[in-house]
């Protein structure tokens, strides 16, 4: 077991080719710092927009993850942690004044603190009985923002006053938006990192691949997963707050729909469950294809662009069942199960 666990251990001192477990590939270096060009590139406003939703997604999608991919907990309820961060900071900008740069870690705890209650309250669910019980917290949070109109406005939503002005994090150029999105991205990408070279990524994963396992090995499979739901709650709702501040609007019927918590589950799946370059690909391919989809075909005959965008995903799903990260690994260490 401590050979096994030193050769996986190993790539984290070595530069690499393609993704690794635990370490950074020139791959990755290449396409962050090709992200950090197309920043500084002046890009069209349509193609800036394309670029800040591709790595909003991407920074969204490597949060899902935690919980999702290293701890086996798939969530159709990320939508909750997403709206209540993204209500919590905004709230606070309105009526109390608050800067969205110190509301959107308050937004963070708030859904760290309820996906903390979820687990504990779900823990002995598994499969499918899970899932259905994030998709119910999903909607209770929906409901609820739709009808306590006092606080979220109901269903005509929260607007913010679209006014420049950095110490708000309303800017009047999109490349700050840019920057600020790849900023998100890159820092849930480094955490994931160095969650996959831990000790309690280990552990982690551990618990996903066998419970009983770990649990004789004297590992906490509550803790452990309660720890990432809650981190993964946290980070999502870091990014609701920088959904909020980029689109100065909140609509419940979108914030928390069904929809946002299927999209943030998808990205991962398509690109590499429990890898840290996975989410991020599923999100350079996704979040582009459906944008120039709906704007070629949108228009032409309704639901067309989402048949194709479908037929697509169903393509490379039984082509590549592990995720495109599976396709560029070298083996098939750190791939999702």
């Amino acid at each position: 077991m401590s050979s096994q666990h030193a050769a996986m251990r190993r790539p984290s001192g070595r530069w690499r080719l393609m993704p690794q477990r635990g370490a950074v590939s020139a791959l990755e270096i290449a396409l962050f710092l090709a992200c950090a060009g197309l920043v500084a590139a002046r890009l069209p406003q349509n193609l800036q927009d394309v670029m800040i939703l591709t790595y909003l997604w991407g920074g969204l999608a490597l949060a899902w993850n935690l919980a999702g991919g290293y701890a086996g907990m798939i969530s159709f309820g990320h939508a909750a942690f997403f709206a209540i961060g993204a209500y919590t900071s905004t709230l606070l900008l309105l009526h109390a004044g608050l800067t969205p740069w110190l509301g959107l870690w308050v937004g963070g705890v708030i859904a760290a603190a309820f996906a903390a209650f979820l687990a504990l309250v779900c823990a002995r669910l598994r499969g499918p009985f899970f899932i259905l019980s994030t998709l119910a917290a999903a909607e209770v949070v929906r409901i609820g923002a739709l009808n306590w109109v006092s606080l979220t406005g109901g269903p005509e939503g929260l607007a913010i006053p679209p006014v420049a002005d950095a110490a708000d994090m309303v800017f009047a150029a999109k490349t700050s938006y840019a920057a600020l999105m790849l900023a998100y991205m890159v820092a849930v990408y480094l955490l994931t990192k160095l969650l996959e070279a831990s000790r309690y990524g280990f552990q982690l994963v551990a618990v996903r691949d066998d419970e009983q396992a770990a649990s004789a090995a004297g590992i906490d499979p509550l803790l452990m997963r309660t720890v990432a739901m809650a981190a993964s709650a946290f980070l999502t709702g870091i990014g609701g707050s920088l959904f909020a501040q980029y689109f100065l609007y909140l609509d419940p019927t979108h914030v928390v729909s069904p929809e946002m918590s299927f999209q943030l589950a998808l990205l991962p799946a398509l690109g590499g469950l429990g890898t840290a370059i996975g989410p991020v690909l599923g999100s350079f391919v996704i979040t582009p294809l459906s944008e120039l989809l709906r704007s070629t075909f949108g228009d032409a005959v309704a639901g067309l662009h989402l048949a194709i965008y479908g037929a697509l995903l169903v393509v490379v799903m039984l082509y590549f069942p592990g995720g495109i990260a599976a396709a560029l690994a070298p083996s098939d260490r750190g791939a999702a199960p």
